[in-house]
């Protein structure tokens, strides 16, 4: 099979007033199905002087959301408060306390919460009049108790903000009386007692039928806890696939239509490859496609087709695989590569492919890069492989092929180095790490550490900031030693001698059981004061002792 590469360009933006909190607190959950459908046949009924407004609630979108929801309605907090930002044409917006104290200063409005904060749970809910959703700080993972209820089509805030119901369509709404309140030029409510909550309560049970569902978008990127921390996770609505995204990869192109058509780029914040982008004048991608189950094309219950670029030429098929899942399940796994003519020059291009079937579709997740820098990033398609999802006997389930040795030996082998290995790429330039230990003992330790990085540093809140501290850091001065050690061998060597204990020192994380964001700061100050140990506190220690030595002679 023959695809073009398409690449579509967007920029949302958006804010809401900020939202502080007195602290944090871990209120997520895991809730059963059971659980959620309880959620679902209740309703919350908000009473005020201009009207009432009937909420509908979606807690399969958003069960913590919605738990966090009714929990406040249940215990009286939104009643005496005031909807405190009223913007006509846009939304209107309440749940603060600091708004019941009428002696309070109003510039403090907008900033109360209930004392802690919820995880975002961005879904495909589009923003469309009447949905209500979170408002949040810059923070993704601050909302609290603050709402808003959207007055006319919003959007530009899908997959920004957490939608979590909406105004029950042909019931009476106060939705336009509340908006139409005159306001001070803080769209804040002049008139406080027609922008009141007078009482809201929960309405159990609660059935609604003949309405229609709300419309969605076909996929939402939201963050989902895993072993030791946060990861992006992409779901495609329209058709029933999701995976975890790379770190500090998304989703660049959604086509449209009948058939999946996914592009994963890494993004500004993956400087090594931003180097690459540079060098190369190619991103690297990996592409989910989909295309319907065609028996006569299959051999051994797989699809034989193959992706290649068009327009190159024949691709050479470097290794061909057929292999089978505990769960009975096939996939078809290609290393290729293809050269490609352009005005520039002729480039050749290296692809690593997964294809399996469900009961009508053919997949294929497909990693592309110039094949001077795909062993880098094969990562970026493991990740994705071992966490996708899709849709077998009737419900999204994983595809576990991540696991089978057939699998895992030739991600191993693409991550090989070549043999005999190519001049190395100016990506290990800007790297006075990379460079030092290129073609050397060290080189595997350092891809080593680089997966350990990506796979378990990043995926906490803790080690995400301080790698982001660290790389502002490191890369105003790593690339001007880089380039010297190029110039100067004996520099280079000194170089390696030098970071030889701390890619020891780091390689301990390895072995370290990291499972949480407290674990993950335990483990990370202990490697940074092991380090300010070998590196300052122990040369001291001998200088002192040995102009001691002298001193006494």
């Amino acid at each position: 099979m023959n695809f073009k590469f398409f690449i579509i360009s967007a920029l949302l933006t958006s804010s809401f007033v900020g939202i502080a909190f007195a602290q944090t607190i871990d209120t997520e959950k895991e809730f059963s199905q059971r659980e959620i459908n309880d959620m679902r046949n209740k309703a919350v009924l908000i009473t005020m002087s201009e009207g009432t407004f009937m909420i509908e609630l979606f807690p399969e979108d958003a069960p913590n959301t919605v738990n966090n929801f009714l929990n406040l309605v249940e215990d009286g907090y939104y009643d005496g408060i005031v909807f405190h930002r009223i913007i006509p044409g846009f939304m209107i917006q309440a749940g603060d306390p600091n708004t019941k104290n009428p002696e309070l200063d109003r510039s403090s409005w907008g900033q109360g919460g209930p004392g802690y904060k919820i995880n975002a749970e961005f879904n495909t809910l589009q923003h469309d009049r009447g949905i209500v959703s979170m408002a949040r700080g810059n923070q993704v993972n601050s909302a609290g108790s603050q709402f808003f209820i959207v007055h006319k089509d919003s959007n530009f805030l899908d997959g920004k903000y957490t939608a979590f119901g909406r105004l029950v369509p042909g019931l009476p709404q106060a939705l336009d009386k509340i908006a139409s309140i005159e306001t001070d030029k803080f769209n804040a409510p002049i008139d406080v007692s027609k922008a009141t909550i007078i009482k809201a309560r929960v309405l159990d049970p609660f059935s609604v039928s003949h309405v229609g569902e709300p419309d969605r978008n076909q996929s939402a990127i939201n963050q989902v806890k895993v072993t030791g921390g946060i990861t992006d996770h992409y779901v495609n609505e329209l058709h029933k696939v999701e995976f975890d995204l790379p770190y500090r990869w998304t989703v660049t192109a959604e086509g449209e239509g009948n058939f999946l058509r996914v592009v994963v780029e890494p993004t500004a914040l993956e400087h090594n490859v931003q180097q690459q982008i540079e060098q190369s004048g190619f991103t690297p991608q990996v592409l989910i496609i989909s295309e319907e189950r065609d028996a006569s094309q299959e051999s051994a219950g797989v699809s034989t087709g193959f992706f290649s670029i068009q327009s190159g030429d024949d691709p050479k098929i470097l290794s061909n695989y057929i292999f089978e899942n505990d769960a009975g399940r096939k996939a078809h796994m290609i290393i290729s590569t293809q050269n490609f003519e352009a005005d520039t020059g002729t480039t050749k291009f290296k692809m690593l492919q997964l294809h399996f079937t469900n009961e009508d579709r053919n997949y294929s997740i497909v990693y592309v890069n110039v094949e001077d820098w795909f062993r880098y990033e094969v990562n970026a398609f493991h990740q994705t492989v071992v966490n996708f999802e899709a849709m077998f006997d009737g419900e999204i389930q994983p595809i576990n092929f991540g696991q089978d040795p057939v699998f895992r030996q030739i991600i191993s082998d693409a991550k090989a180095e070549p043999t005999p290995e190519p001049a190395p790429p100016a990506r290990i330039g800007g790297c006075l790490i990379a460079t030092a230990s290129y073609d050397s003992e060290l080189a595997p330790q350092v891809q080593q550490l680089r997966e350990l990085r990506d796979n378990t540093v990043l995926q906490t809140e803790y080690g995400s900031a301080f790698m982001i501290g660290f790389n502002q850091f490191y890369y105003s001065f790593s690339p001007m030693i880089a380039d010297y050690e190029r110039e100067n061998p004996m520099f280079k060597e000194a170089v390696k001698l030098t970071i030889t204990p701390l890619l020891t020192s780091l390689a301990l994380l390895q072995y370290a059981d990291i499972d949480s964001e407290h674990e993950m700061l335990g483990y990370g100050i202990g490697v940074i004061l092991l380090n300010i140990g070998m590196y300052f506190v122990a040369p001291a220690v001998l200088i002192t002792k040995i102009r001691s030595f002298y001193k006494l002679q």
